[in-house]
């Protein structure tokens, strides 16, 4: 199938989806071309940082913090944020944090992850708090704490990153 080909054919499942759409549907896409397009103009960001929609701030204390909006993208069947895409805002928290410790010719990425949930993610967003608990020359180990509207502890998680040379 040629290029325009696939482009008619995506068009034709837009708008045969939006004919047919919930308001609530007709947002979470409309929410996700905006990602993509923000995606776009952000070389470093993934997509699945874009579909969350993470806004990102590294503080003097060499914490990085990591916020994202509660919107139903991200619930689950019981209307709550999904564990795992809790467990990815965490993994992305504590391996970017990794990564702005590390020379340019180095990069990490996660060996092992451990994570407890304490709360159901609910309300307005979520923001995870990372830190690093050691640094070593092969391995990274972190924390990441995740919290609701209130300050409530969601979820806690500890990361061991490996060092590769790029």
């Amino acid at each position: 199938m040629t290029e325009r080909g696939r482009t008619m054919e995506l068009i034709h499942k837009l708008q045969s989806f939006l004919n047919e759409a919930s308001e609530e549907e007709a947002q979470i896409l409309s929410n996700a071309v905006d990602s993509l397009q923000k995606k776009r103009e952000t070389p470093y960001a993934s997509y699945i940082s874009s579909l969350m929609n993470m806004e990102y701030s590294l503080h003097k204390n060499e914490t990085l913090s990591i916020t994202i909006p509660i919107t139903p993208f991200l619930h689950n069947t019981l209307g709550m944020v999904h564990g795992g895409l809790t467990a990815t805002l965490m993994d992305t928290a504590m391996g970017a944090l990794a990564n702005i410790t590390l020379a340019d010719d180095e990069a990490a990425v996660t060996s092992e992850m451990k994570v407890n949930y304490t709360s159901p993610g609910v309300g307005k967003a979520l923001r995870c708090d990372a830190s690093i608990v050691h640094k070593g020359r092969r391995s990274i180990v972190t924390e990441a704490r995740v919290y609701g509207d209130h300050e409530e502890l969601i979820a806690l998680s500890t990361g061991t990153f490996f060092v590769v040379k790029q």
